[in-house]
């Protein structure tokens, strides 16, 4: 069973992200990240059935390390990504969280989660579950792999790292 004092500072963690996210503070946002890091974004294959492995299938968002993430925050940041021009502003908020252990020094947080975004005078939502598995690393908790899923997945404008 997982402490409460855990649960808390595993709640923290993935709260924080949203809030990195919808304040562009890419710096902070990066390093709740292991080195390590898998970020992913699968596709749906059926209606209620998602793809099971970026390798080999379609998804709508995959990085294997932080490195891409990094990759991605630069691209950001420097306006390399027509795209994201002009960034949205966002609203993350996070819901339903459930714990389980996954060994001495990692833990699986599942949640529910809203974006709410703001663009080019067009307010679009997106929602749906995700997974944090969160590593203790010198006494704090990084994001090991980040997977979500996207409800609403058909989507009529720009999907990015800030949009879920």
């Amino acid at each position: 069973m997982l402490s409460i004092e855990k649960q808390q500072q595993a709640m923290d963690v993935v709260i924080f992200e949203g809030a990195c996210l919808d304040n562009k503070d890419w710096d902070n946002w990066i390093n709740l990240y292991t080195e390590d890091a898998t970020y992913w974004i699968p596709a749906w294959d059926e209606e209620h059935t998602t793809t099971n492995d970026p390798q080999k299938e379609i998804s709508l968002i995959y990085y294997g390390s932080r490195a891409g993430l990094e990759d991605r925050v630069f691209r950001i940041r420097t306006g390399a990504s027509l795209a994201s021009t002009p960034l949205p502003r966002t609203c993350h908020m996070n819901t339903n969280f459930r714990f389980e252990s996954s060994g001495d020094s990692e833990v699986m947080v599942h949640s529910s989660w809203q974006t709410l975004s703001y663009r080019l005078k067009k307010v679009t939502s997106y929602f749906g579950l995700q997974q944090h598995l969160l590593k203790e690393i010198n006494g704090q908790l990084k994001i090991r792999q980040r997977k979500i899923i996207l409800h609403n997945d058909m989507v009529d404008t720009v999907l990015d790292i800030y949009s879920v």
